[in-house]
């Protein structure tokens, strides 16, 4: 089967990623400004009640499956035929449990009416799963790049008609949950027509979920760490809190999918690298973090100095509270960038329960440092808090990764970046009374100027790079 290049498929992800966040952003303005502080704070916190118990509905099975395919082409049917039944055994029982719980801790029936639609698209996820899974197994990324183009722009359009319509909370989650039936026939659509998939035993699916079990355990992990703050600020505070600090966290929830579109196509190939030929995957290791840091690092410091004007100009002064919460969450998105390629190989190498256990570690100390954050400094603990658990996560994934591939960590050529990011620094300094545009412009032409006044283009970093991908 053919096997598309990193450089394609890297390229359509990140393509993909750059429309849908166009969209999205400006679809997200409309909505934070439309729903205000409190009811903003009231979505933030459903979507964050249902985030882990929709991981628990995917339990990681998509990526053991891709995995699993990747390794040998010929299981590809009978993979795909017991994920789906998996996948839906989970849901439904992810959606149950969730109602449950929901129940349990006595929320009001509003919340319960949205919580019932969240679990419902869940469903409706497993359901499209399995063909997400054969294109990204396939390597057809610019296929699935599609999917997520035009599932945002329907996704993007039905909250537009919810938001002309004056909805809140329910509505968007409807409109949502309609979407969602609609890209499920596009992903049938992409995968193309495939043979009839051979019968499943109930046995052969508990068995995937105890292989994937590992993989359950990061997923849910991840999830708990990524929305544990806004429960905890609703819990502890208020949701004005919580809206105010959604908010800020838009940017932040901009940077991980930006990271996973770049990380994503390394997983199949480093998962046929892992036993073959593991320098192979310790070259991918080696070539690839300092172009991320060449990207984090622009990205995070231009964002600190155009935080404050930049929130307040597109949510309006409500949202004045955001800017400072926004200087803090940036520099979170460093490490993201930095982590996803690694963690990619952790998973590909059978070192799933090892990163399970750094998303742990890393809910643990979220959820006490939370406890002892926000009670003093409310929206902007949580914020401290996300950016410490972040390093610490990069931290404890360089450590795994050093010890399984021997990865060397080399600084030659690091000075470039540094000098860049301090004439960056002095260039936005120097406009900051001259408005939004003229930061964004200056302070990207100081930083991509002063890398190739440097000689970055001709660098050794540059030239391993342009191999990498050409691969």
């Amino acid at each position: 089967m053919r096997r598309g290049s990193l450089f394609v498929n890297v390229t359509s992800l990140v393509s993909a990623q750059a429309v849908v966040k166009l969209v999205n952003v400006a679809v997200s303005i409309a909505l934070v400004r439309h729903l205000g502080t409190q009811e903003l704070g009231r979505y933030a916190y459903i979507l964050a009640f249902a985030y882990p118990f929709g991981a628990l509905a995917d339990f990681g099975l998509a990526t053991y499956a891709i995995r699993e395919i990747s390794r040998d082409r010929a299981r590809e049917l009978d993979v795909v035929a017991i994920l789906r039944r998996a996948l839906l055994l989970l849901a439904g029982l992810g959606w149950a449990a969730m109602m449950g719980l929901a129940i349990l801790t006595r929320h009001d029936a509003y919340t319960l009416s949205c919580l019932a639609l969240a679990g419902f698209s869940s469903l409706l996820s497993a359901i499209t799963t399995p063909y997400l899974v054969t294109l990204t197994a396939r390597e057809d990324l610019h296929l699935l790049s599609l999917y997520q183009v035009v599932g945002s722009l329907l996704g993007s359009a039905a909250i537009v008609i919810v938001l002309y319509l004056k909805g809140a909370s329910l509505a968007l989650l409807l409109a949502a949950t309609l979407a969602n039936g609609v890209i499920l026939i596009l992903a049938q659509a992409l995968a193309g027509r495939m043979p009839s998939l051979p019968h499943v035993q109930f046995s052969a699916a508990t068995m995937m979920m105890r292989q994937a079990l590992p993989f359950g355990l990061l997923l849910i992990g991840f999830a708990l760490y990524y929305r544990v703050d806004m429960i905890m600020l609703q819990w502890l505070r208020t949701p004005r809190e919580v809206g105010v600090y959604a908010a800020a966290y838009r940017f932040l929830d901009a940077v991980i999918p930006l990271a996973a579109s770049i990380g994503r196509p390394f997983y199949p190939r480093l998962s046929s690298l892992s036993e073959r030929d593991p320098q192979g995957a310790r070259a991918l290791l080696e070539t690839t973090w300092r172009p991320l840091l060449a990207l984090g690092l622009p990205l995070s410091l231009g964002t600190y100095f155009i935080a404050e004007p930049l929130t307040l100009l597109l949510f309006g002064q409500d949202f004045v509270d955001a800017g400072p919460l926004l200087q803090i969450l940036i520099w979170g998105g460093l490490p993201l960038l930095l982590i996803n390629i690694p963690a990619q190989a952790l998973m590909a190498t059978n070192l799933v329960l090892p990163l399970a256990g750094v998303y742990g570690v890393s809910v643990a100390v979220n959820i006490l440092a939370n406890f002892l954050f926000i009670p003093p400094w409310g929206a902007g603990g949580a914020a401290i808090a996300t950016v410490l658990c972040e390093w610490l996560n990069l931290a404890l994934v360089v450590r795994l990764v050093r010890r399984q591939f021997a990865v060397t960590i080399a600084c030659e050529g690091l000075w470039r970046y540094g000098l860049a990011a301090v004439g960056m620094a002095c260039a936005l300094w120097l406009v900051r009374d001259y408005g939004l545009a003229a930061a964004i412009l200056v302070g990207a032409l100081a930083y991509a100027g002063g890398l190739m006044a440097l000689g970055y283009l001709r660098s050794s970093d540059m030239l391993a790079f342009k191999r990498l991908l050409a691969q």
